[in-house]
């Protein structure tokens, strides 16, 4: 037996669901709280409980965006268009390097879109390969496409990029200067980066696909949802809103696909007024009503938008779940002051050759614990660039060692991948060792491009 398949194997029958995951890691939160700071267990309680609901906002986009997407997704015009996409793989390597340039791509450009579109492409390839035969493991295609997410620090969508190339950041008073994106983000070892990353993400999963010799598509019998029952389910909701649609008037089948086109129009006025006066920008509330608005405009009319909305609240529910519990973790790290006491201690044994990998490896652990970029950054980014200011390095360098950090982890980080997890219906178990494959050797990359943005 392969030591992947082992690996595997371990995997499957180890590795929790995604909220026995956030629980334990709660536990672990708690408990080198209570040994490593001064904090009572009383007071840790409080920090605890007052963090749970820090992330309420995000939270509600994070429902919305897995929501709008599922029945953009699920409109005839966009699952056309996965149809034909599924299809221009014609070999599973082809596949493989589809999905995971895709979620790149897209992660690029705006962070949610990219394991959302990586999950949307992964699981038409994974139903087209049950009737033409293409030999693709679905859980590693997933993970495939979740491993194109590891660059989204690293392009138009980075958070702490761009917050530091903006007025007003928390970390202007450190530095007295704005930190533009021409020393972060087009530098030429960061574009050099985002190259060798992403090659590093795609010879692996070719590496796993071929070590396990497939014959046959390989689809999980055990999924949250299965990929026949899905498409039957589909066709059964087309069917019953069909019947619905044949009971009503002339009258009222016009007036509900007429309501929808108004509805998704004014929406997509207010996106496009939006674009015009920010400019070219991107947010997730942009991301969601952009979604909402294009469902709208596809879909046959209202009742139709409002039974994909159903089916989509239930895929995503595990978010509601979920994300309060990664913010009471948040609120311990932060206000015990254990994460900035970790912090601290790094920066104490640092010298200017190492300040950049000790920020990405701090970054990498803190994003455990920590799963938001501008969270981390809030915290680290004072600390690392107070430090490279008197070890004269680069400061442009050290914010993205912090990115990079933030970035890498989130591949072994449920938090992050619960979208992907609800669109393919896998389950954390089987994408987790890939997963675990693909943090190891993204991480030599990583670290490359930042020696030689520190030669």
């Amino acid at each position: 037996m392969s030591t992947l398949q082992r690996l595997r194997e371990l995997m499957e029958q180890r590795i929790p669901d995604p909220l026995t995951f956030a629980v334990w890691l709660t536990l672990c939160m708690i408990g080198l709280a209570l040994a490593l700071t001064p904090v009572s267990p009383g007071e840790l309680v409080l920090q605890w409980g007052a963090g749970l609901s820090a992330l309420l906002a995000f939270t509600m986009q994070m429902v919305l965006i897995i929501t709008t997407a599922y029945v953009l997704a699920h409109t005839a015009f966009i699952q056309r268009g996965l149809v034909r996409l599924a299809k221009v793989a014609k070999s599973p390597t082809q596949a493989y390097v589809l999905v995971v340039l895709t979620g790149a791509f897209f992660s690029l450009l705006s962070w949610p879109l990219g394991p959302i579109s990586a999950a949307l492409v992964a699981r038409e390839i994974a139903r087209d390969s049950l009737s033409s035969g293409l030999k693709v493991h679905y859980p590693l295609l997933a993970a495939g496409g979740f491993g194109g997410f590891v660059v989204w620090e690293m392009g138009y969508s980075s958070s702490i990029a761009l917050a530091v190339a903006t007025e007003g950041n928390p970390t202007f008073s450190v530095i007295n200067r704005l930190i533009p994106i021409q020393d972060t983000l087009l530098t030429w070892w960061n574009l050099l980066t985002i190259g060798t990353t992403l090659t590093a993400v795609i010879v692996t999963v070719l590496l796993c696909h071929r070590r396990m010799q497939i014959t046959a598509p390989v689809i999980p019998d055990d999924l949250i949802t299965p990929l026949k029952i899905d498409q039957t389910k589909a066709s059964a909701t087309q069917s019953k809103h069909a019947e619905h649609i044949g009971e009503e008037s002339t009258d009222e089948k016009y007036t509900g696909r007429l309501l929808s086109l108004l509805t998704g129009v004014l929406i997509l006025s207010y996106v496009l007024y939006w674009f015009y006066r920010e400019g070219v920008s991107l947010e997730l509330n942009i991301v969601n009503w952009t979604f909402l608005g294009l469902g709208l405009l596809l879909v046959r009319s209202l009742p139709h938008y409002s039974d994909l909305f159903a089916d989509g609240a239930r895929v995503a529910s595990p978010t509601l779940l979920q994300y309060p519990l990664y913010a009471g973790i948040m609120g311990i790290a932060l206000q015990s002051g254990l994460a900035e006491q970790f912090t601290s201690q790094l920066i104490s044994i640092a010298t200017a050759e190492a300040l950049p990998l000790l920020a990405f490896l701090s970054a990498g652990v803190i994003n455990i614990f920590i799963p938001s970029g501008g969270a981390q950054w809030a915290l680290q980014g004072p600390s690392f660039l107070e430090a490279a200011k008197l070890m004269e390095v680069d400061l442009g360098l050290i914010t993205m060692s912090v990115a990079y950090g933030d970035q890498w982890t989130n591949l072994i980080q449920p938090f992050t991948a619960i979208p992907l997890l609800a669109l393919t219906g896998l389950r954390l178990k089987h994408i987790y060792s890939f997963m675990l494959l693909l943090c190891l050797t993204t991480s030599f990359p990583l670290m490359v491009g930042l020696l030689l943005g520190n030669s």
